[in-house]
């Protein structure tokens, strides 16, 4: 977001964290998930939520999201297995 403001913010809280803090935090409001892949499975709509969303789509919960590919692949250098 450009220029968050307390006022617009200072109450949210949920998948995108609290905006006082800035921990991104579970359900419960108290577990600090710092794993995005992690806080994403936990913030999953559930069957017990309201309708989100117009029209429900694949995947839905008991089934995991459908997590993103890596763009960038895996690219960190690993000296100690060079031969140079």
């Amino acid at each position: 977001f450009k220029n968050p403001t307390f006022e617009a913010f200072g109450n949210a809280v949920g998948m995108l964290g609290d905006f006082k803090s800035g921990k991104t935090l579970a359900r419960d409001g108290f577990t600090e998930i710092d794993d995005f892949h992690k806080l994403g499975n936990e913030w999953q709509v559930l069957p017990t939520d309201l309708m989100m969303f117009h029209k429900a789509e694949a995947p839905q919960f008991p089934k995991k999201c459908i997590e993103p590919e890596d763009p960038r692949g895996e690219r960190r250098r690993r000296l100690d297995e060079s031969s140079v």
